[in-house]
Order: C-alpha cells, then sequence, then structure tokens
C-alpha cells in the first residue's frame, strides 16, 4: 500500500499543478466564465473585472443576460456641460434627425451626429438638469430629469447592453447601472429607483431650423477627437438584423420602425409614426394621443404625459407582457 502511495502522490501533485497553472495562464473555460462572489450570487467575470465600482450583487435582471457592447466604462464619452451656439453658426446637415427640448423659455438642439458618438448629455434647460440620451443600437431618444430624491445624478456610459439596449452608470460613489429603455436602475444599490421622463420631439434639423429659430444647438467642439459628419454604425437601422441578441422576437412589424412611446404605470403604449391627425384613446384609460401636423403628444386631461421614441424590436422586447399598440 506504501509503495503505491508513493507512486500515485507525486502524479496527484502534477495533475493538480498543472490545472491550477493552466488555469493561471489560460483563464476559465467557456463553461466557467462566471466568478463567485459569495456562496448565493455569481457574477460573470465580464463584469466583476470592470472599472464599475457598482454592487452587483443587488439587481433585478438576469446579470448573464448584460453583455458587452465592446468600448469599456467611458469608451463612448459622455458630455457634462456642453458648449452650445446659435443655429446661424450650426452648420448640422438639414437630414440630420435631432432631439429638441424646450424648458422655462429656452430651446436646445442635440443633433443625431453628435449624439451617436457620446449616447448621453448631461445638461440643463431651463434650470432643469436633464439628461439627453440616444441609443443607436434601439434607437431610443429619451430625455430623462436628473434629480432622483433631492440628488443631481450625472450619468455615463457603462460599456454595457442589456436586450440590446444602452446601460447608464450613475457617477456616484455607487455606481448603479440604469437601463435606458426601462428609465430605473437594475443592478446596484439604487436598484428599483425610476427616472422621470421629461418632454421632447424628435424632427429634422431643417424642420427645427425653421421652427425654433431661437434654439442653441449642441456643438461639435466637445472636447473629443470625433468625425461628426460619419456615422460609426454605417447603416444599422436599414433592415433588420440587431448586433446583439435579444431574448424576444415579435415580427408584427419592421424591427427598426420607430414608435412613439407613451410610459403609463403598468402599460406602455407604442403609437405607430404614421398615424392621420386626430385624437386616439388608450383602450381601457383617460389617456388620449393627439397627433396634429405629425406631432404626436399624450394627455391625461390637460396635462401632458412625456413620451420618448424607440424601434419596435426594443420596445417590444422590454414591454412584452405589458404594452399597447396604437396603429
Amino acid at each position: 500500500m506504501k509503495n503505491k502511495l508513493k507512486f500515485i502522490l507525486p502524479i496527484i501533485i502534477i495533475v493538480a499543478l498543472t490545472a491550477y497553472l493552466g488555469w493561471q495562464v489560460f483563464g476559465p473555460g467557456p463553461e466557467e466564465s462566471s466568478i463567485v462572489t459569495t456562496e448565493s450570487e455569481i457574477v460573470p467575470t465580464r463584469l466583476a473585472q470592470s472599472d464599475l465600482n457598482t454592487n452587483f450583487q443587488i439587481n433585478d435582471i438576469p446579470l448573464n443576460e448584460i453583455l458587452s457592447g465592446g468600448p469599456g466604462k467611458n469608451g463612448i464619452p459622455a458630455l457634462t456641460d456642453p458648449e452650445f451656439i446659435s443655429i446661424a453658426e450650426s452648420e448640422i446637415s438639414d437630414d440630420i434627425t435631432v432631439i429638441f427640448v424646450e424648458n422655462e423659455g429656452e430651446q436646445k438642439i442635440y443633433p443625431y451626429s453628435i449624439l451617436v458618438w457620446h449616447e448621453i448629455v448631461n445638461d440643463e434647460v431651463g434650470g432643469k438638469p436633464l439628461a439627453v440620451t440616444f441609443c443607436p443600437l434601439c434607437g431610443s431618444a429619451i430625455v430623462f430629469d436628473r434629480e432622483v430624491d433631492g440628488e443631481t445624478l450625472e450619468f455615463g456610459v457603462s460599456g454595457f447592453l442589456y436586450e440590446s439596449n444602452l446601460l447608464m452608470y450613475d457617477k456616484g460613489f455607487d455606481e448603479s447601472l440604469w437601463s435606458q429603455s426601462l428609465g430605473r436602475a437594475v443592478v446596484g444599490t439604487k436598484t428599483g429607483e425610476s427616472l422621470e421622463y421629461f418632454p421632447l420631439q424628435l424632427m429634422t434639423y431643417k424642420e427645427a431650423r425653421e421652427r425654433f429659430p431661437d434654439a442653441l444647438v449642441l456643438s461639435e467642439n466637445t472636447g473629443y477627437s470625433r468625425d461628426y459628419n460619419s456615422n460609426p454604425y454605417f447603416d444599422y437601422e436599414k433592415d433588420d438584423n440587431t448586433l446583439f441578441p435579444v431574448s424576444v422576437d415579435d415580427n408584427r412589424y419592421p424591427a427598426k420602425e420607430v414608435f412613439y412611446i407613451v410610459p403609463l404605470e403598468g402599460n406602455s403604449v407604442a403609437v405607430r409614426l404614421n398615424l392621420e391627425d386626430g385624437d386616439y384613446q388608450v383602450p381601457d384609460s383617460d389617456v388620449v394621443i393627439k397627433v396634429q401636423f405629425g406631432d404626436i403628444k399624450a394627455f391625461w386631461g390637460d396635462a401632458e404625459i412625456p413620451g420618448y421614441f424607440e424601434m419596435w424590436f426594443s420596445w417590444a422586447t422590454h414591454n412584452q407582457d405589458t404594452g399597447t399598440v396604437i396603429d
């Protein structure tokens, strides 16, 4: 027996040492791509080894469905307190889509040609702290109030995606992750907290400068070296293919057709943009969608309900069980 142990023991040691060195050199295999942080939580390596100071153990979405978008944290740099110029000074092309925001008499224009490179603009309009956001992968143009529970948040681009959609992070000490499409924190200590939507309009730059000649335009002088005359996503919006997988395949409408979204508690409403002028009642509610001269707004009585814009596939994925379509 002792002779057998003398023979077997060195083999065991060699095998164990080889396995350990292989792990150190090559890392986990395809079936071992997670790090166990506690007995009850498994955090994927791509999250655990990121530069984010996020408590991944607090979440309400599956961590293994959070994917890297390519650039890491701040690889797509959000803008804060950016420079604006007059329409007379701007050289934005007339056909560029823009987000228009107005508050307390101040009017601002945010061109997609700049937003596609930065995705988030932390700004103030009429004294209101706002986050003007655009996810090129989902065609989602959403403006949020940055004040949450008395705190003014500043957002950055995390480098991660959930259901192909931008995950923002707040630049506080905890760096919680916020789903742009859902408008709420989904990972970190702020999980479950929601952002309030702020009204916006979507139009071409030509329409914006003709309708709002006194508006200020986001300047291309951002402090970053980017080619604002080119689109890094090329013709992404022209076919139904997505760069990243989503969990829902709903082909009732073209995947990348942009809808106007009215966020209601318990029932998000997707409004098709080809509606004729008129009033449209949301089923089982007192909400009326008013379409006039191409502008779409939602009202509950005299109060406007802020909405936003998003591609069909993204809205359908995030609101499959709680959504209503008006077409």
